[in-house]
């Protein structure tokens, strides 16, 4: 594998490094976008810098994850409506 030219490695750590302060720290105050935001800004960033390019970016979606992702979410926040984690919590405690 070929390191790429000096510019790329620190923008791109630079980037990486605004992701994971916001990944870690969502609720950071100067900045108050949490995870996801986070997660967008990163990758924005990263073309933005010119560190991968937009076919780049859109080639490395997954869309078979990230539909098992919002499934997830759909069935998470549908329990939690119902109160199912009120009730599973004596159980698991």
């Amino acid at each position: 594998m070929v390191l790429g030219s000096f510019k790329k490695v620190v923008l791109g750590s630079v980037a990486l490094a605004i992701f994971w302060i916001l990944a870690v720290f969502p609720a950071v105050p100067f900045l108050p976008i949490g995870r996801t935001g986070g997660s967008i800004l990163g990758a924005m960033l990263m073309v933005i810098f010119k560190v991968i390019t937009p076919e780049q970016a859109y080639s490395a979606i997954n869309l078979s994850v990230l539909g098992l992702l919002f499934g997830t979410m759909v069935v998470s926040i549908y329990l939690e409506r119902a109160d199912m984690f009120k009730y599973r919590t004596p159980v698991f405690n």
